[in-house]
């Protein structure tokens, strides 16, 4: 193996990660173009193994498939799409859960993952725990197989569609810890600041909050994305939300930054989970949930934004 091989082997590779029938996959994010909610979905039975169905997507057909485990059918609550991308083709991959963006070494071949003679890859988890690798490649290479019915199906929903207004592109602030991008809602960060003296909490059952701090005599939980790495998660991203300030630490702050995603429809309310700018994608940072996760006895009280 050659120098140039053997640092392009030990390269982390961002990969988006989710759930899917009760296991944990992964695909690798340079093939995503974006991850929306299921709307508007014509359902394919028995046309082919994987292919469950066509939505429309901003007027644009999209087949979806999913990832089957073994030979029983797929789970059926699948309210989520990676809109994977490859040249001008297009393919929705349908999944359970988005579990959020991580960076991996490459995969490598594993065996006895599912019950296939497909080759199978896995990435390995900080934890030593197997995430099995989904290729896109082979809902790509057989696109030509999806059934003719699914595009008269997608072009009878673009037809039923009202014309759209876009909304204006989102702003978010960029922010980096532990090598992982993240974005947060702009109109909900008040102030970044550093140097700021952090105050531990007694543990609590159920409770993951370890700190706060106190800014100008106004005391804030501190929340946290890792599991790791406090000490260099200095500088504090200050947000108003149910009424109470909050601050989210990191290590460092990118700037305000646009998504660059395709520009989604003004009566879309959905959050976007990941977002695109300058070729980079960044995990939006899900407030609401984060708090949940960290104080599960939080009373909420306002309409979530001060």
């Amino acid at each position: 193996m050659s120098a140039v091989e053997s640092t392009f082997e030990t390269q982390k590779i961002p990969v988006l990660l989710f759930q899917s029938d009760g296991r944990r996959y992964g695909v690798r994010l340079s093939g995503v173009r974006e991850v929306v909610e299921i709307e508007n979905m014509e359902p394919i039975e028995g046309e082919a193994d994987e292919y469950i169905g066509v939505m429309v997507l901003r007027k644009e057909p999209i087949p979806l498939v999913v990832v089957r485990a073994g030979s029983h059918d797929p789970e059926t609550d699948l309210p989520m799409c990676i809109i994977l991308q490859r040249g001008h083709a297009v393919i929705g991959l349908a999944v359970q859960k988005i579990i959020g963006i991580r960076n991996f070494d490459p995969a490598h071949p594993t065996k006895g993952l599912v019950a296939t003679d497909q080759p199978q890859h896995a990435y390995l988890d900080d934890d030593g725990n197997l995430v099995q690798a989904v290729d896109p490649d082979r809902w790509f290479n057989a696109q030509s197989a999806l059934p003719l019915i699914s595009d008269q199906r997608a072009m009878k929903l673009v037809s039923e569609q009202e014309k759209v207004v876009e909304r204006p592109r989102q702003r978010y602030m960029a922010l980096t810890i532990r090598d992982h991008l993240y974005a947060v809602d702009s109109s909900l960060v008040e102030r970044a600041i550093d140097e700021v003296e952090t105050t531990p909490l007694p543990k609590r059952p159920g409770v993951k909050l370890d700190s706060v701090i106190e800014v100008s005599g106004t005391v804030m939980p501190v929340l946290r994305l890792s599991r790791g790495g406090f000490a260099d998660q200095t500088i504090h991203i200050i947000v108003n939300y149910y009424g109470q300030k909050w601050s989210i630490a990191t290590e460092k702050v990118l700037g305000i930054v646009v998504d660059e995603s395709p520009v989604r429809p003004s009566d879309d309310d959905t959050q976007a989970r990941v977002i695109s700018h300058k070729g980079a994608f960044h995990e939006v940072i899900d407030v609401p949930a984060l708090i949940a996760l960290m104080v599960p006895d939080f009373h909420r009280s306002g309409d979530g934004r001060g």
